[in-house]
């Protein structure tokens, strides 16, 4: 009896895992960010749509995952330490708990588990921070103009509870790559007026769904459904419906074409002038 861990104790040890994992999972958030910052092009080429689903993508990755992915981008001498870090993740999500419940009868043995979760802890921590101030993610972050002060203020945005929209989840990330991978049927083109006199091109499906353009073909756009006053465009509806590759090979970003019907070709290029793009129909 004398030797029976206090409650006290045993809510120590508890909250020492909880710890331990929560360190975990903000080694897998700060991996999922670096994959999707050095996935990013250029400013000039960027949309908020297009942020968003490279975010979505990497977050819905398991820590394994998005580590695998990084094998060959990230120092070469931090490979093993990661690997070790996600098989300790995986022990801790999935064995810890039953493999050292038999220790938990004993005040020796709980200090001793709790001293092994504080080194879990102290790893992943250690970690999170050596890849968060990577001179190559410090550099990725200053061309995307994203300062150490707007991080302070959207954090506290979040603590404030002022977070914004949800990304989409991982069942809604994997449809969207299955869907763009494979060849769709395009119907109609849409112009509809935006503020400031702004016009923009909005694709429409045959499911329904609505695209907009992004530096890899079709992305995703903050219109649900059609609006009342749009108006197809004239120039490009004689050549629909057609099916294209939403997603067409490219190495350029903004730079890329999708096949029409009758062999029309709607080609996309960057402009010259910033955060701006081009295109036009070559008619055969």
């Amino acid at each position: 009896m004398d030797s029976q861990p206090s409650d006290e104790l045993i809510r120590d040890l508890h909250a020492r895992f909880g710890l331990a994992y929560y360190q975990s999972e903000c080694l897998h958030r700060g991996l999922c960010i670096v994959l999707a910052y050095l996935g990013l092009p250029p400013t000039n080429f960027l949309t908020g749509q297009r942020v968003e689903e490279l975010l979505a993508q990497s977050f819905s990755l398991t820590l394994g995952e998005v580590a695998e992915k990084l094998e060959s981008i990230l120092p070469a001498e931090w490979n093993t330490e990661i690997r070790e870090a996600v098989e300790i993740r995986n022990f801790l999500a999935h064995h810890f708990l039953f493999d050292r419940a038999h220790l938990m009868h004993n005040r020796d043995n709980v200090r001793r588990l709790i001293a092994e979760l504080n080194g879990y802890a102290e790893k992943f921590d250690k970690l999170d921070v050596q890849i968060s101030e990577w001179p190559k993610l410090k550099e990725k972050q200053k061309q995307l103009g994203i300062t150490d002060e707007i991080l302070e203020d959207n954090l506290m945005k979040i603590l404030a509870g002022q977070d914004g929209e949800p990304l989409p989840d991982k069942q809604t990330v994997r449809e969207l790559e299955r869907k763009l991978r494979k060849q769709q049927r395009l119907m109609r083109v849409w112009e509809p007026a935006l503020e400031g006199g702004r016009r923009s091109l909005i694709f429409e499906l045959a499911d329904g769904t609505l695209w907009q353009l992004s530096d890899v073909g079709l992305g995703r756009t903050r219109f649900a459904e059609v609006g009342p006053d749009w108006k197809e465009h004239q120039k490009i509806k004689p050549h629909l419906p057609a099916d294209i590759v939403p997603r067409p090979r490219s190495t350029t970003p903004w730079e890329y074409e999708f096949t029409l019907a009758n062999g029309v070709a709607l080609w996309v290029k960057p402009c010259w002038r910033k955060r701006t793009f081009t295109w036009g129909l070559r008619i055969p």
